[in-house]
């Protein structure tokens, strides 16, 4: 919220290098803020470039991001990719004496 304020404020230079120098700054949480603040200015290119560290966690940002930009393939791309997800065990309806490991 303060970073918002010091934006309105007309102090956007400011709140970035705050952002920046905060402990939680490399965080996709606070990439994601920062990219808010930095599309919102116009500063599209710099928005995106907070972003694509944090990918997987700022999906949506970052396509739309892209889209804003006319990255039209690039988004689609983006979309398309999955991680894979992590395999869960099945029950078999059967139970074991053997000890989990």
């Amino acid at each position: 919220m303060r970073l918002r304020l010091m934006a309105d404020g007309g102090s956007l230079d400011e709140a970035i290098e705050q952002a920046r120098a905060h402990p939680e700054g490399d965080t996709s949480y606070a990439a994601r803020t920062l990219s808010d603040l930095l599309a919102e200015t116009g500063r599209t290119e710099d928005a995106l470039a907070v972003l694509e560290p944090h990918a997987p966690a700022n999906r949506d940002a970052l396509a739309g991001h892209l889209i804003d930009l006319g990255r039209v393939k690039d988004t689609v791309a983006l979309l398309q990719h999955r991680e894979p997800e992590q395999a869960t065990h099945v029950w078999t309806g059967t139970f074991s004496t053997e000890p989990r490991p």
